[in-house]
């Protein structure tokens, strides 16, 4: 059985010599931020290969507001304002509650507002969820010229599960470390740019 180390090269499939001329390049910041800043859309009837993945991300997102305060939006669209961009800003008729239940079954999401128990619903026509702005963009799947926005406007961590992922480290001249980890699965790739210091911290706490 393959050992789930790796040495980089065999990771990454590019040379070591490569990879440290791009150090400085590649972040553990950069990383990460674009897995956030990364827009993931679902569109009814689409081609798009990833449609049913991106689907089950916009879901658990969804079902992840529970209990949460959101910023509820509501604007118009028409013909002629297919071009011009929408006015997000805060307006008198959007609402922000604590939403209750949000579920997403088939094209249709549901949710509940507190104190009130009428289960409300909306069949989707297309989703765009902005996973580092922590907003989804709904327009409804027919019969309505509105698009929605919700927003989760706390300060949210995106957190990024790897289970058991492949990984791989480098040790340069100076005592810093690399560490790649890759999930085939996700297709995530996240690298860890650590100090000599922090080398030796994470060795303590892996050992207590």
């Amino acid at each position: 059985m393959t050992p789930p180390f790796f040495n980089l090269y065999q990771l990454c499939h590019i040379d070591i010599f490569q990879l440290s001329q791009n150090v400085e390049q590649l972040t553990i910041k950069q990383t990460i931020r674009k897995l956030m800043d990364s827009t993931i859309t679902w569109s009814l009837g689409g081609s798009d290969p990833e449609s049913e993945a991106n689907f089950l991300r916009i879901s658990q997102w969804w079902e992840s507001l529970a209990g949460q305060e959101i910023l509820w939006q509501q604007r118009p669209l028409s013909e002629e304002s297919g071009n011009v961009a929408i006015d997000w800003s805060k307006q008198i008729l959007d609402e922000t509650f604590t939403i209750q239940n949000p579920s997403l079954r088939g094209i249709t999401i549901y949710w509940m507002k507190p104190n009130n128990p009428e289960e409300r619903n909306i069949s989707v026509g297309y989703f765009q969820l902005n996973l580092f702005n922590q907003q989804l963009d709904i327009l409804p799947s027919s019969g309505r010229s509105y698009q929605l926005r919700i927003t989760l406007p706390k300060i949210v961590y995106q957190k990024i599960q790897l289970p058991n992922p492949q990984f791989g480290s480098i040790t340069q001249a100076n005592g810093d470390s690399i560490i790649l980890f890759r999930d085939e699965a996700q297709r995530i790739e996240v690298q860890v740019d650590l100090s000599a210091e922090n080398i030796s911290v994470l060795k303590q706490k892996l050992s207590n």
